[in-house]
């Protein structure tokens, strides 16, 4: 999407009439963030091992560079919930820039590593963790995406490839319907899109009033 297609966009809200076109190009934005990302985060200068959180923050970057285009949308690191007190804190969020005005979050984002070296405690981490820290889990108990009904999760695969992980979180997802009534067996990842760099996939977590759709952002770090 070109800047021009929001140039009369002004400061009064416009999710009303505008929220399709928004939300496509946040998912643009976060699409061709992928190998500027993949460039950042290999430099030869960067101090190793990086881990979630600093992938996170490499990210953003990259996805404010195509985010500037749009002249009324911000990408931030970190989400403090100031209007329903959530205690969660996701690691990303997009956001209407309006002088004067606190919006509610366009949609926020939880970061995960995909990986088989996190050990027994993590392993399951992008799904459901300890103390309800689970990347799904968070969506699922609104401790992320509370008053939201689109949000998502950026996965950084460290090892593996897609299909295996889509693979293996289906499989977690199946596991647990039979364990725990909260989880159900069309709440596994569909995939929609794949090439060498990402793959996007889509799911729906459902919750105890209503269910939120997620989408699935997967970027190979290696």
């Amino acid at each position: 999407m070109l800047a021009e297609e929001y140039s009369n966009i002004n400061s009064t809200p416009f999710l009303s009439n505008q929220e399709g076109k928004t939300i496509s190009f946040i998912y643009e934005c976060l699409k061709k963030s992928c190998m500027p990302f993949k460039k950042a985060s290999n430099q030869p200068n960067l101090k190793l091992p990086l881990n979630e959180n600093k992938y996170t923050q490499i990210f953003v970057e990259q996805v404010e560079v195509f985010v500037k285009s749009h002249p009324n949308i911000g990408v931030k690191n970190q989400y403090s919930d100031t209007f329903y007190g959530t205690k969660g804190v996701p690691d990303f969020y997009f956001h209407k820039v309006e002088e004067g005005v606190h919006n509610e979050p366009l949609m926020v984002w939880e970061a995960k590593m995909l990986s088989t070296s996190l050990g027994k405690k993590r392993e399951k981490e992008y799904v459901i963790g300890e103390k309800n820290n689970g990347g799904i889990e968070r969506f699922k108990t609104e401790k992320h995406g509370k008053g939201q009904s689109k949000c998502g999760i950026l996965g950084f695969v460290e090892n593996e490839n897609f299909k295996h992980w889509n693979t293996t979180i289906n499989k977690w997802i199946n596991d647990l319907t039979s364990t725990n009534t909260d989880w159900k067996k069309d709440e596994v990842l569909s995939n929609i899109e794949t090439n060498i760099d990402f793959c996007i996939l889509t799911s729906i977590a459902h919750r105890k009033s209503d269910d939120i759709s997620l989408t699935h952002l997967w970027v190979s770090i290696n």
